[in-house]
């Protein structure tokens, strides 16, 4: 995706990290399935900001953080969070999932 290890997919806006699976996702612009430890050239990576997150968790009301797998509802939260973890504005679920998940009795 992108030439720098920083700049994968999974440190852009774009990206939506599956919440059970989160080296997973959906790239919004591209419209497909990606690995966010996937690196080469992406002419739509662009890096979240904090001020752009902040913006979105005012706007929509949450963020998740993809390291923690906690939904951040506040500015004091987000704060705590972005400078050491990966902040996303959406995740991807995965209505299947349950097809995946063992029977038990």
């Amino acid at each position: 995706m992108c030439t720098e290890s920083s700049d994968v997919c999974g440190r852009c806006i774009f990206f939506k990290p599956h919440i059970y699976f989160p080296y997973v996702g959906y790239c919004v612009v591209k419209q497909n399935a990606v690995s966010f430890e996937v690196q080469g050239f992406c002419e739509s990576f662009r890096p979240s900001s904090i001020d752009e997150l902040r913006t979105i968790l005012r706007e929509k009301g949450w963020l998740y953080c993809v390291n923690c797998r906690k939904i951040i509802y506040d500015e004091n939260e987000l704060k705590e969070h972005v400078e050491k973890h990966f902040i996303s504005p959406d995740v991807t679920l995965d209505e299947s999932i349950a097809e995946e998940a063992y029977i038990g009795d």
